[in-house]
């Protein structure tokens, strides 16, 4: 006889979780500061499944300042931008990214302010334009005019064409409804 490896989890965007506890800050840290990336992956696939993302902010944002790798810390903000308008958590911890080492962590905080189009973070992006990287300058000035457009698309559409859209939550793209 021989034993299936499949184990009976929902899949990610099932709305049925399992009860199980949620990761202390501690087990956190530790899976975003694997050094390889596949295994970060794969244990927040599973955290994912388990948890979802919504109920695990709390718990990433403590979390964040104390993950070592630029690329854990990445990760983190990778998932954020849906929540940058409904969140203040989010909006929080992107500011506080904005002054990390790691250029990609600073270009998703830009992301997450720029989908957030919330006016009152201007200023802490305005600081970024004497950034020393032209990158993290670029995405600064992408976000700064995104919320000064009210128009979260600007963010990657920085020239204005109207033929680039970015989708982060359903209803996003004009015409399209996912």
């Amino acid at each position: 006889t021989t034993r299936s490896r499949r184990t009976a989890t929902p899949p990610l965007n099932s709305s049925v979780r399992p009860l199980m506890s949620l990761p202390t800050v501690d087990e956190l840290v530790a899976l975003y500061s694997q050094v390889k990336g596949g295994d970060v992956g794969h244990a927040e696939h599973r955290l994912f499944q388990q948890h979802g993302l919504a109920p695990l902010i709390p718990l990433v944002a403590s979390a964040y300042l104390r993950i070592r790798r630029g690329s854990g810390r990445a990760r983190i903000l990778f998932w954020l931008p849906r929540y940058a308008r409904v969140r203040q958590d989010v909006v929080s911890l992107a500011l506080s990214a904005l002054s990390d080492r790691s250029y990609i962590v600073r270009e998703y905080a830009c992301s997450i302010l720029a989908y957030s189009l919330r006016p009152d973070v201007i200023p802490q992006l305005t600081s970024l334009q004497v950034h020393p990287d032209p990158k993290t300058r670029a995405a600064a000035a992408a976000a700064i005019d995104a919320i000064s457009s009210k128009n979260h698309h600007y963010f990657v559409d920085r020239k204005h064409s109207g033929s680039t859209f970015w989708s982060v939550n359903r209803g996003d793209v004009p015409g399209r409804s996912f």
